[in-house]
């Protein structure tokens, strides 16, 4: 059975619990775990979770996301649960996500804007996006200052087996030295609103940001029910997540509901089968 916290399958079994529950231990974190899984200490079903998640992640408020499931699904929460809920929940998305090799397009667009982040240095801190042609975010980071070095961070970040060919930003110098961590055979585009015409596999394309402030636009929506973000550490974290619902939840490619029974599965967690369900493009 596949670590709850880790996803590894280096696991052995370590006992039962008092309620004869098998016990297991993970060999790489050095954590312990029970057979039912992530959900295993809380009082509320998983579908249920789960489905406060992704109210949540559609941009609902926490308030007004206790308010709908207490309507609809008839589950009794305050806004503080809804946000616990949240938060672990989304870093176990976040644990999916990494063990998959997504097919990304080789042209990326990167940009920053400001968002509101109590503790940051300024009035705002910078939110930097990576996205490619198909508009899919490959990474993003919170930062306090707009500077190369962390234009080079979001683009390691980015980093995936296979290099980007054509790298488009804005007019910040930073980002001229930062794309050299690919090499010279990546070509940096300057182009912000005005479309440029570039020779690409002897095809000629128009490029510009413009398709990167469409993501923009998304993601102002999504943070517009937030009353600031109270700290980097639950910013990364909100638009990770929101990362994760826009590339894989939002077009509808995986059957939501039968999350919960991938979860708690008792036998291994096969990965072929989990990604043929959706996250094979999650």
């Amino acid at each position: 059975m596949r670590c709850t916290h880790c996803l590894s399958i280096n696991t052995v079994k370590n006992g039962f619990d008092n309620k004869r529950i098998q016990r297991y231990k993970c060999n790489d974190c050095k954590k312990r775990y029970c057979a039912k899984g992530f959900f295993a200490r809380y009082r509320h079903k998983p579908k249920d979770i789960i489905n406060t998640v992704y109210l949540r992640l559609k941009r609902l408020s926490l308030r007004e996301t206790s308010d709908a499931i207490a309507r609809l699904i008839y589950v009794h929460v305050s806004h503080v649960t809804v946000y616990n809920w949240c938060m672990k929940f989304i870093m176990l998305l976040l644990l999916w996500v990494s063990l998959i090799d997504p097919d990304y397009e080789k042209i990326w667009h990167v940009d920053e804007k400001f968002i509101k982040v109590k503790g940051s240095k300024d009035k705002f801190a910078y939110l930097w996006v990576v996205i490619d042609k198909n508009n899919k975010i490959l990474a993003t980071l919170v930062s306090n200052a707009r500077t190369g070095k962390n234009a080079e961070k979001v683009l390691r970040r980015a980093r995936t087996k296979d290099n980007p060919e054509i790298i488009v930003t804005d007019g910040l110098q930073g980002y001229k030295k930062a794309c050299k961590i690919f090499g010279r055979k990546v070509r940096h585009i300057v182009a912000h609103f005005e479309a440029k015409p570039v020779n690409h596999k002897g095809e000629l394309v128009m490029l510009s940001n413009n398709r990167i402030e469409r993501v923009n636009g998304d993601i102002d929506l999504f943070l517009h029910v937030f009353r600031g973000l109270k700290s980097f550490r639950t910013a990364e974290i909100w638009l990770r997540g929101f990362m994760v619902y826009h590339n894989y939840l939002k077009p509808s490619k995986i059957s939501w509901h039968k999350i919960p029974k991938m979860i708690t599965s008792r036998r291994e967690v096969m990965l072929n089968t989990i990604f043929y369900l959706g996250f094979i493009t999650f």
